[in-house]
């Protein structure tokens, strides 16, 4: 990176390096955990247990010793078999079924199927969450294909998406550090995820969003790395798969356009050949990267209205409402859905302009509230801030025990995972992962910064994990939505634990 730009990056660069601190001189002392039975998410802090870190943080080291000394590259394959093995073993015996969301989207599958559109009309699941068009529109093509209510190929997609992610984030691995001990060390921590293959059983668009979202990151870093055009095409099409289906990527479409900005200011700041040409075509695709990640789920809301008799498709409780919420404290998590976006929509009889005042109302307030007492701000922010980003389950086991409630499953070895011995095993792994992960990530910052070797194609996935800790501030908390951005840390935590263990310098 041009050593101007480099300066420029430390606004972002050295805030990311101290939140990720934080978070490890948090999960060092403290790890979250979940009581089971209740009805909603309510994060719960506790001590770490020293020893159980102690034995995986040695097992972590030998099973990536053997990796990079003796396995190395088959390192990948046999891990990709090891996960879909869990994650098969965790599909068939728990008979998982759909809650909460993923349920109510089901039946609106059903019935857009069945041409009954009334959830659109005023007071209907989809008339308030219209963002959840894209995820209907699929689940309406399985539904199609193998019949209504087959959780299990929804889960065998999360078991799909799941394993690419995998493979996607050892190519960016590669591509940012070209380093194969360096990969094979990603390959042993991806082993370690086991909130991601909890979430094999999760009938909702979190799992299939992420791997489209990873893969665009992927080919936008290729691009930048000088590869093709075709990788910046590969990027947009993938962005707007995974825009389509979660709008929280708009996150990465920003980070991908400032670096495209970036990119050719780069090109002519070191005044390379051909740099009219980069500029213009990195302008051009920065509005392609917009329409892609914006405008399918808009055409597909006018074809819904229309089939449903609408003059438009519903726009859906504004936003201002989740910002509300996003600041507010009760008998839940602070931070965290509360109810408040529904509730006032409904209060407000689905009047947009009338529910948006009420909520910009209650900003205000909040805001007045936090200027009086700015000690307590800072307490609910670092709260809001640790109960999201310091859960090493990302509520994985909560909303695993929540579809159990409701499974017909015998299985001694999945009802374990609610309660049980399995439980222990699981949330012990998370938490070992979790302060593996964040050393890595800590130690790679530590070294950027005392060598000076941050790169531009290094830049983006650190951008979008940066924007995400700054979105979900503002915006309604969760640690679940938190998934997509610790996975995006990996391939840095792997570089970090290859330069501690490396027996000398390059």
């Amino acid at each position: 990176m041009n050593k101007h730009l480099r300066r420029l990056s430390m606004i972002f660069f050295i805030p990311f390096t101290l939140l990720n601190a934080v978070i490890l001189l948090s999960g060092t002392f403290t790890t979250v955990y979940y009581d089971v039975g209740q009805e909603a998410d309510l994060p719960r802090f506790g001590t770490q247990d020293y020893s159980e870190l102690l034995v995986g943080i040695l097992a972590f080291a030998l099973m990536a010793l053997l990796a990079v000394k003796i396995v190395k590259k088959r390192m990948l394959p046999l891990a990709l078999i090891l996960e879909a093995v869990v994650c098969l073993i965790i599909i068939f015996s728990s008979k998982a079924v759909a809650v909460t969301d993923g349920l109510m989207l089901d039946n609106v599958i059903n019935e857009f199927n069945a041409g009954d559109y009334h959830s659109l009309s005023k007071g209907g699941y989809m008339f308030i969450y219209p963002f959840q068009l894209g995820y209907v529109a699929i689940g309406q093509i399985i539904g199609n294909l193998f019949g209504p209510g087959n959780y299990t190929v929804f889960q065998l997609i999360n078991m799909i998406a799941i394993l690419f992610t995998v493979y996607l984030l050892h190519l960016i691995t590669r591509e940012l550090f070209e380093n194969d001990e360096v990969c094979a060390i990603f390959d042993v921590l991806s082993l370690f995820m086991f909130f991601f293959f909890t979430y094999v059983t999760f009938v909702y668009n979190d799992v299939w969003s992420v791997t489209p979202g990873v893969a665009a990151i992927y080919f936008e870093i290729r691009y930048l790395k000088g590869k093709a055009v075709k990788d910046e095409i590969l990027a947009a099409l993938f962005l707007g798969l995974g825009c389509f289906l979660k709008t929280n990527l708009y996150i990465a479409l920003i980070a991908m356009v400032i670096l495209l900005i970036v990119h050719f200011v780069q090109v002519i700041l070191d005044n390379e050949e051909q740099k009219m040409r980069t500029v213009f075509f990195n302008l051009v695709f920065c509005i392609i990267l917009c329409i892609m990640a914006i405008y399918p789920l808009k055409l597909l809301g006018n074809v819904y209205a229309a089939k449903a008799d609408l003059e438009a498709y519903p726009e859906g409780v504004p936003s201002s409402t989740y910002f509300a919420m996003a600041m507010q404290e009760g008998e839940g998590e602070w931070g965290w859905y509360n109810g408040f976006n529904r509730n006032t929509y409904d209060e407000c009889d689905y009047d947009r302009e009338l529910t948006d005042e009420k909520a910009k109302l209650a900003i205000a307030e909040r805001i007045a509230e936090f200027k009086e007492r700015p000690l307590h701000a800072a307490r609910f922010y670092a709260r809001k801030f640790l109960s999201q980003w310091a859960d090493p389950t990302f509520v994985s086991v909560r909303n695993f025990e929540l579809s159990m409630r409701h499974s017909d499953s015998t299985s001694s070895f999945a009802r374990s995972m609610v309660d049980g011995i399995w439980s222990k095993i699981f949330q012990g792994i998370m938490d070992v992962a979790h302060f593996i992960v964040y050393f890595g990530v800590v130690v790679y910052c530590i070294l950027t910064l005392k060598k000076k070797s941050f790169t531009l194609w290094q830049a983006l996935p650190i951008l979008f994990v940066f924007g995400g800790m700054l979105f979900h501030e503002i915006w309604e908390g969760s640690s679940r939505y938190i998934i997509r951005y610790y996975l995006m840390l990996l391939p840095f935590a792997a570089y970090g634990l290859f330069e501690i263990t490396k027996k000398s310098p390059k």
